[in-house]
Formats: structure tokens, C-alpha cells, sequence
């Protein structure tokens, strides 16, 4: 993936096809449990979706922002959204970086033409068992891919085969979680805890037979829930899919 670069002289109205959006305000501790800090952004052009990766207009180039959750604000109320249009106003996670005026934007594949053989060899390596590929749920495929393995060097040889097999160049980019948890529990469980606001923090994500798994920044965060909200059945590992699938 390469950060598309933005004309800062350029107008960009609501037509313009990449996310771009604006921050308007700062809030602090609107949940005191949680001591949590929202950032206001006003859509200005694309679709938000949730788990996107965007930069930021005054980080160094190539710093990505992962929005892993979105909230529709409604007075004092909030409601968790997996999609924003241009003229919305959401809530996002300010991890501290995020200043009223600033500028959040995508990024995108710079060789859309070897998506083929990308996903090609994707597919080679899954079917090994050398990965795990994650995506936004009920994402069919046009999302972005999270690739999931054991140990940095796993990732090195997936790209060096992506390459040496498929003739693809790719460009991994770390995201701010470190681990994924399975929930056998199923969707309810996951919609529930959730709904509940006790996966604050967390992503979810779906595995390629659209089970539902959790990415979590540590292990503290991972136990904390697994502990807390035992009707997730939180594993470290995935099962084989059931003949269903």
C-alpha cells in the first residue's frame, strides 16, 4: 500500500472518490470508566468504513491511523457505525495525535493491476496454512486484507514468495493490534459484548469463513475480556470450519 498524496491548494468536494475528512472538536472522558478521548471528523468526501487506514495531514509521510470504530453522536448518545458519508459527523478514537483542523485521508494500492496474482498466491498460502487472512465483516472481498501469523519472519516469506512465485511486489504495514482471538461464541455473543461496550478498544473481524475474531493490542486487554465475558468462548486458535461452511 502507498499513502496517496493530497494537494493541500486542491478543493476536494463530496464527488472526490478517497476519504478525506476534517476535525472539528476534542473530547475528553465522556465515559470517566474509561477515560477515553473522541475526536469530532466531518466527512468531506468517500465512505468511511470501519477499520480503515488513513494518514493524518500533519504526521510524518507513510504514518497510517487504523479507525477500527466509528460512532454516530446523537446528543449525549452514541452508537457504534461501519460506514459514514460525506456530510457526517462520527466519533473516533484520538490516540493523542489528532488536533482540531487536521486532516485524515486513505491509502491505496499503487499496482491494482497485479491484484490478480496477488490473490493468487494469497490463496496458495492460505490453502498452506502459512496464514490467516481477516477482513471487515461481511466484507466479500473489496476491504482491505489483514494477514495473520505467527512471528515477523512468517510475514517476510509470505512477501518474498508473493514475489519470487507470483511476480507480485507487496507492502506490509503493521496495525496497533498485536493478537487475534477466536469467538466460538458466534456473532450474538460478539453483537452482545459489543452492544454492551466491552470490547472497547478491540476490532472485529471475520476470518475467511466469516467467523467472527477479535484483534486485540495486548494480552492484558485479551485476558481482561475472555475473563469478563465468558459467553465469547475466546480462543487463541482457529478450528476447522464445520461442513456447513
Amino acid at each position: 500500500m502507498e499513502e496517496k498524496e493530497v494537494d493541500e491548494s486542491e478543493m476536494i468536494g463530496p464527488d472526490y472518490d478517497d476519504f478525506t475528512g476534517f476535525i472539528f472538536k476534542n473530547q475528553a472522558n465522556l465515559d470517566p470508566k474509561h477515560r477515553d478521548r473522541l475526536a469530532y471528523v466531518r466527512v468531506v468526501s468517500g465512505i468511511y468504513k470501519k477499520g480503515m487506514k488513513v494518514g493524518h495531514s500533519r504526521s510524518k509521510p507513510g504514518k497510517k491511523y487504523n479507525l477500527a470504530q466509528a460512532q454516530a453522536l446523537f446528543g449525549n448518545d452514541r452508537e457504534s457505525i461501519d460506514v459514514a458519508y460525506p456530510g457526517d459527523v462520527i466519533g473516533i478514537n484520538n490516540p493523542g495525535n489528532f488536533a482540531i483542523g487536521d486532516t485524515l485521508y486513505t491509502v491505496r494500492n499503487p499496482n491494482p493491476s497485479t491484484y490478480k496474482a496477488f490473490q493468487k498466491g494469497i490463496d496458495q498460502l492460505l490453502d498452506e496454512g502459512a496464514i490467516q487472512a481477516l477482513r471487515q465483516r461481511n466484507d466479500e472481498g473489496g476491504g482491505p486484507l489483514i494477514l495473520a501469523a505467527v512471528g515477523q519472519l512468517q510475514f517476510e516469506v509470505v512477501q518474498a514468495r508473493l514475489e519470487g512465485e507470483y511476480g507480485v511486489e507487496s507492502r506490509l504495514e503493521e496495525i496497533s493490534y498485536t493478537l487475534a482471538r477466536w469467538a466460538d461464541g458466534g456473532w450474538d455473543a460478539v453483537d452482545k459484548a459489543d452492544a454492551d461496550g466491552k470490547l472497547f478498544g478491540s476490532m472485529i473481524v471475520q476470518d475467511r469463513w466469516k467467523r467472527p475474531v477479535l484483534l486485540f493490542r495486548n494480552d492484558w486487554k485479551a485476558q481482561a475480556v475472555s475473563d469478563e465475558e465468558k459467553y465469547l468462548d475466546l480462543q487463541p486458535w482457529s478450528k476447522p470450519p464445520s461442513n456447513d461452511n
